[in-house]
């Protein structure tokens, strides 16, 4: 008898040697992107907690904070409201999507195929799969730079010391995955908690907002664009939602991993993007090591370095996971563990060109750029989900159809939302690009998102309703 969920297949023999898999930490994962069988089932919504918090509680979400206050020129109130909503938009988000992993017991990315069929889904499983690699690389390089404060190491030494420790604890995958980052939320929250009692304290906490540095966008337009790149920071984790719950029991409340992924992301985001906001009154921080120059005293920037090397690598580690099955999901025919070398080494290119002449700035725009795809795919998806109850039919049609009405939806989407894009370059020379309407609307700020969004979710709910009649009819 063959079980099939969605248009992925699997034998219960060939399941069988996999079964053994179950909890054991030390074992590398033997499964790809086919669905999690329930005798492989097991853990508990507290490990995703733990996940998300520890991945979260790191150096690249505290220096996001520090743009509302040093770049933008909000007020730290100003920004904290702007940072709480964001997070709020993102978590709600993020935990609605992990919710759905013990349903169906498959990777994130094959949710859309239904949506976007079997060839269309390839292209945002393609964007997934760079997004993976490349940011995986940007914060390599960060991390390399705590390293190489730490240990007095050349560039290269670092870096090949940081990407072996990243890409075996994604090649053993899920297990180690789920326990590293359980034990490694404590020790980041600790030192940050220290670094918190510095950073909140040597803060200007009442100063207002400057005009001058916020510049044309004036105070609209810096406030909706610190809610977007707040928003935008947990969205880049949305497609890797159901990776980390698709091996919890199918009878596990969704309500309950929904909490739990919120409150893990919503605490953690708010708390470190505050704390950079508040580090921005007093000075730019844009690498680990103006940390320690500019606001801890030796042993506490000690700690924060050492918490910045392990913040790197409990946030990585799910890039690359996240990444390899972008890249099965993809069709390329290769193991879980051997595209998480692939990835780590793509990565490990790309952080070496990076690193040089702080290249990763400019990268990590062109970052910010390509994740402009991630909303529109999320207002598919999110109307996909709440039509799914009665539209089966329609549903097992378009898994077998080679481009969905989603992936149309979607392309159409993006091409709307380009005249709002607005990620302007972090350097004068570096590359950025400002869509007409942000241009000429500064004080809109970066509306791309809810432009995408509601675009995609409108032409995907109308492309089912004129599609529905004359699926059903067969």
């Amino acid at each position: 008898m063959r079980e099939t969920v969605g248009d992925i297949s699997m034998d219960p023999v060939e399941r069988r040697p996999e079964s053994s898999y179950k909890d054991q930490v030390l074992k590398v994962e033997p499964k790809g992107i086919e669905p999690v069988g329930p005798e492989e089932r097991h853990g508990s919504t507290w490990s995703v907690f733990t996940l998300w918090f520890a991945a979260n509680v790191e150096f690249a979400t505290l220096v996001t904070g520090v743009l509302a206050t040093a770049a933008f020129g909000l007020s730290f109130s100003q920004a904290l409201l702007a940072i709480a909503a964001g997070n709020l938009v993102g978590a709600t988000f993020l935990g609605w999507l992990s919710s759905y992993g013990p349903r169906y017991g498959v990777p994130q990315m094959l949710h859309s195929r239904p949506a976007f069929g079997s060839a269309g889904n390839i292209f945002p499983a393609l964007l997934n799969f760079i997004a993976g690699f490349s940011w995986f690389a940007v914060n390599t390089v960060l991390g390399v730079f705590a390293l190489e404060w730490l240990l007095h190491l050349g560039f290269a030494a670092g870096l090949g010391l940081m990407v072996v420790i990243q890409v075996v604890v994604a090649v053993y995958g899920y297990n180690f995955i789920h326990s590293l980052e359980r034990y490694l939320m404590w020790v980041l929250a600790g030192i940050f908690g220290v670094v918190s009692v510095y950073g909140f304290s040597a803060a200007h906490l009442g100063q207002p907002f400057d005009a001058k540095t916020a510049g044309p966008m004036g105070l609209s337009g810096a406030f909706i664009l610190m809610f977007a790149i707040a928003f935008s920071y947990v969205a880049g984790w949305m497609p890797y939602a159901s990776d980390y719950t698709r091996y919890l029991p199918s009878q596990t409340p969704p309500a309950r991993i929904n909490r739990n992924v919120f409150l893990a992301m919503f605490v953690s985001g708010v708390w470190l993007e505050s704390l950079g906001a508040a580090i921005g009154t007093v000075k730019f921080v844009g690498t680990p090591t103006d940390l320690v120059a500019h606001l801890l005293p030796g042993p506490v920037g000690v700690a924060a370095m050492v918490a910045v090397v392990l913040g790197t690598i409990t946030a990585n580690v799910l890039n690359i996971y996240s990444g390899a099955l972008s890249s099965l999901v993809m069709g390329i025919p290769m193991k879980r563990w051997a595209a998480a070398l692939v990835v780590g080494a793509a990565g490990t290119a790309v952080s070496w060109l990076a690193g040089q002449h702080n290249y990763w700035q400019h990268y990590e725009v062109f970052l910010f750029l390509l994740g402009y795809w991630i909303a529109p795919w999320l207002g598919i998806m999110t109307v996909d989900h709440l039509l799914r109850g009665d539209t089966e039919g329609l549903q097992a049609k378009s898994a077998q159809s080679r481009i969905g009405i989603g992936f149309v939806a979607w392309v159409v989407a993006i091409g709307l939302s380009v005249p709002f894009m607005n990620q302007p370059s972090s350097t004068p020379s570096g590359f950025g690009f400002v869509g007409p309407f942000a241009k000429s609307h500064p004080t809109w700020g970066d509306v791309t998102y809810l432009v995408s969004f509601v675009a995609a979710a409108v032409l995907y709910w109308l492309g089912i309703s004129l599609a529905r009649p004359r699926r059903t009819s067969l």
